[in-house]
């Protein structure tokens, strides 16, 4: 998400729901189970903690670390294939050890190590959400939005 603009759609204690406009890294986010579609287009709404103390109908700036988002990218990508390598590489002398086919020990292994690794990767991730780690932020507030003026009985 790195650092993205939004308008603030509702409030519930520290937490803002902010409508943004979806993007090309979306996909790929960390986050993105944060953030619901609106309507099937290119908006979204995330559910950001409200640090600046935005009202509703502020546009803001959100924000998700540089650091989260390199974690991220390393549980989705790295851990996968270092599961299928991990599985390949040890599929022969474990072959050996309980006397399986090599060409069987191979496959067998090989998607041991990948199903390994989304479990790895799903821990890490759920881990990752308690934690709050995979959370935008809202940094500052870029327009307030105009006052209701209040009518008289």
């Amino acid at each position: 998400m790195a650092n993205e603009r939004g308008k603030v759609e509702r409030l519930e204690q520290d937490w803002a729901w902010v409508k943004a406009k979806r993007t090309n890294a979306c996909s790929r986010c960390g986050s993105r189970d944060h953030c619901h579609i609106v309507g099937g287009g290119d908006q979204m709404v995330v559910k950001a903690q409200n640090g600046a103390q935005a009202k509703i109908g502020d546009e803001v700036e959100l924000y998700l670390s540089t650091k989260t988002k390199l974690k991220c990218t390393a549980i989705v990508y790295l851990i996968p294939v270092l599961g299928i390598f991990l599985g390949a590489f040890s599929a022969n002398p474990l072959s050996k050890a309980l006397g399986f086919n090599p060409s069987l020990g191979i496959a067998v292994f090989t998607v041991t190590g990948l199903v390994l690794a989304v479990f790895l990767m799903r821990y890490l991730a759920k881990r990752m959400a308690s934690k709050q780690m995979l959370t935008p932020i809202i940094t500052r507030v870029l327009t307030r939005a105009p006052s209701m003026p209040v009518g008289r009985m």
